[in-house]
């Protein structure tokens, strides 16, 4: 457990998490807000996500749990949609009446219900499917869709980037960069796309996503030595 808070204040927001999770996302969120919260570790390798008080918490047993007042959420998107809506201030989401707001809801349902969906399938193909052969060929597929999706990220980058809303930082580039990180062992792993390359270059250059990773003793290419 990790306390994010000055001097004796309550932190503002409990998060759940484990490393180089969904968690990293509502993390750097976070601290791109700059509000006080307490990290809170759920070491999934040894079973800690299932552990009675967690499942009271989430009963699907995954992190990031975000917990602030009685409200308790979870969803790395839905976390970082509700943060950014409880701090308009930091400008990391268009509000509504923005024209940008549709794009920013569009491509993050997109990247948590499709492109997301499909690195499950190569991380975690043994959730879907018995047999060591089936889980090859789940894998193989899941590898050739992604292509097409970051070939398309990358198309639109390059027509109006460096970021998801053109000039404009916000939090679907990090929320994006976070599943960039996923396809590191890939044989086409996102940094081979040149606009999405720039994007990552921008959003790891950020001190809130420098951080988040130092936090969660993590870099690009995993767990940092103990």
């Amino acid at each position: 457990m990790v306390r994010e808070e000055p001097g004796n204040e309550r932190p503002v927001y409990r998060l759940f998490w484990d490393r180089g999770s969904a968690n990293m996302a509502p993390h750097a969120v976070l601290r791109e807000i700059g509000c006080r919260f307490e990290l809170i570790r759920v070491d999934i390798s040894k079973g800690e996500n299932r552990a009675p008080a967690y499942l009271a918490l989430n009963p699907n047993a995954r992190v990031p749990t975000l917990v602030h007042g009685g409200r308790v959420i979870y969803e790395s998107a839905a976390i970082l949609m509700y943060l950014c809506e409880a701090h308009p201030d930091a400008g990391l989401m268009p509000l509504p009446g923005d024209p940008d707001r549709g794009a920013f809801l569009q491509w993050l349902f997109w990247m948590t219900n499709t492109l997301q969906e499909d690195l499950q399938h190569w991380w975690h193909a043994d959730n879907y499917l018995d047999g060591e052969a089936c889980r090859h060929e789940m894998k193989i597929v899941a590898e050739r869709r992604l292509e097409r999706m970051f070939s398309q990220l990358d198309s639109h980058l390059a027509a109006g980037g460096p970021y998801m809303l053109g000039n404009r930082f916000s939090a679907l580039d990090v929320f994006l960069v976070m599943l960039c990180r996923w396809t590191r062992a890939m044989a086409l792993p996102a940094t081979s796309y040149a606009n999405l390359n720039r994007l990552i270059g921008l959003v790891t250059a950020r001190p809130a996503w420098a951080a988040m990773m130092l936090a969660e003793g993590i870099d690009w290419n995993g767990p940092l030595a103990s």
